[in-house]
């Protein structure tokens, strides 16, 4: 027979299914951003080959043709960049809610344009007349009465 104590078992630990999934998501989450990094490496290295074709080829074609390659280059970039990576396509989605939101901002009339900026400008000059008069009296009063001077 064969007698083990609680010692000489060594348990394993319980992996729960919640902390299994947020590794597993976290593991989803480091690929895409490997992937991306990837992405963002090519899209550089074509706006650079564009670059260099440019200033390579300047002997053989013209500067119209020429500047087709990092014009390609770059327009390439911007598609790998702003379509395949998860970055981009989260950042398109962004301007894409955020116009959309700023389509269902109500706008103020002219009345009320004018008569919010009257408002403001009064408030603004009451305001500055307080703080010059606070001023005025903290000086007086410093200066004048506890210091004597004048």
């Amino acid at each position: 027979m064969d007698n083990k104590t609680s010692k000489d078992v060594v348990a394993k630990p319980k992996i729960h299914a919640k902390t299994e999934a947020r590794l597993k998501a976290q593991q989803e989450r480091a690929a895409i951003r490997r992937s991306d990094w990837a992405k963002f490496i090519l899209a550089a290295v074509l706006v650079v080959a564009g670059v260099y074709g440019f200033y390579a080829l300047a002997a053989q074609l013209p500067v119209y043709v020429r500047a087709l390659f990092p014009v390609v280059g770059v327009v390439a970039a911007i598609l790998i960049v702003f379509r395949w990576s998860s970055a981009g396509r989260g950042l398109s989605a962004y301007v894409k809610d955020s116009t959309a939101e700023l389509r269902k901002v109500v706008w103020p009339d002219r009345a009320e344009t004018a008569r919010m900026t009257l408002f403001v400008l009064a408030f603004v000059s009451v305001l500055a007349l307080f703080i010059w008069g606070a001023d005025s009296l903290i000086s007086w009063l410093f200066f004048d009465v506890l210091m004597k001077r004048g």
